[in-house]
């Protein structure tokens, strides 16, 4: 006689659970990280190899329009190159521990580096006699500080502030796009981030004159120089600042009065939260299914 036996989700082995929950969606996997010790770990499992996928997609590629609310329509978009996302540590080999690692992976951020716009590609700017004038945005060749460094190419853009402004604006808009038979041509299009962050007089003067010579005061300066878009902290921009001696002094100043400046912003890195990016590129899945055959395409 042959006893029955019930066999129930413990008893199977990881690889078999691992195949169905693989199924699932992120936003539905996540309710279901509360089952278990054993079935956190597995989703945690899953969804770093999910961020990591995307990530190094070469179909998907991110794109960050950066621009003065005012030059909206003429500031080019910039493709951006992945460079790494943060490493993800288990806290043991037992499925069975780490019960806080889901805020740990929220905290997770992805890295990338625009790149120069091709062609000559430029925004207005007012002058501060007033009117507006051509700018490029260009690329700045960094030669480093140490002989025998490599350089890195870095888009950089020229901001300027009059004598009674305290601070000027970013908007940032941060886009995952599938590319097309052209790069220019987009076949999906889905928002990741967006916002609005005010560039002070006092964070450009100290980031520019911000030589740091310890090893500690370094790594401060790094986490200086990141600025958030947004109030989740789901998009920064990590800026090098570089002082411009290129503009006019005014014949007449008041002794109180702050002196016209000019900066050049490098755009060193640009940063995203890699939860935040895994789970609207799941939610755009949808919509590459319901526009299919149809493409986006963006001009500048």
């Amino acid at each position: 006689m042959v006893s029955k036996t019930s066999i129930g989700l413990a008893d199977l082995p990881n690889e078999i659970i691992i195949h169905i929950l693989t199924l699932f969606p992120t936003r539905q996997l996540l309710p279901l990280t509360t089952i278990s010790h054993r079935i956190h770990a597995l989703i945690l499992t899953i969804i770093h190899t999910r961020i990591l996928a995307i990530t190094s997609s070469p179909s998907k590629r991110v794109i960050l329009e950066c621009y003065h609310p005012s030059a909206k329509l003429s500031t080019p978009y910039f493709f951006c190159d992945y460079l790494y996302t943060e490493p993800f540590a288990l806290s043991s080999a037992s499925p069975t521990s780490s019960p806080s690692s889901l805020s740990q992976l929220r905290n997770l951020y992805s890295y990338f580096r625009p790149t120069p716009p091709e062609g000559d590609r430029k925004v207005w700017r007012p002058r501060p006699s007033g009117g507006w004038s051509w700018v490029p945005i260009s690329s700045v060749l960094d030669k480093g500080e140490e002989e025998g460094q490599e350089g890195e190419e870095l888009v950089s853009q020229d901001i300027y502030l009059e004598s009674h402004e305290l601070f000027t604006q970013l908007q940032s808009v941060v886009n995952v796009v599938k590319t097309g038979p052209t790069k220019d041509l987009f076949l999906s299009c889905v928002t990741v981030g967006e916002g609005l962050v005010r560039v002070w007089r006092d964070w450009l003067k100290e980031r520019a004159e911000g030589v740091a010579k310890r090893k500690g005061e370094e790594e401060e300066e790094i986490e200086k120089r990141l600025l958030w878009s947004d109030t989740q902290k789901h998009v920064g921009l990590r800026l090098r600042v570089n002082g411009r001696q290129d503009e006019r002094v005014p014949v007449l100043v008041s002794r109180d009065e702050d002196p016209n400046v000019g900066y050049t912003l490098q755009y060193e890195e640009l940063v995203v939260r890699s939860s935040q990016l895994l789970l609207m590129m799941e939610d755009s899945l949808d919509r590459d299914i319901g526009n299919t055959g149809k493409a986006i395409v963006i001009v500048s």
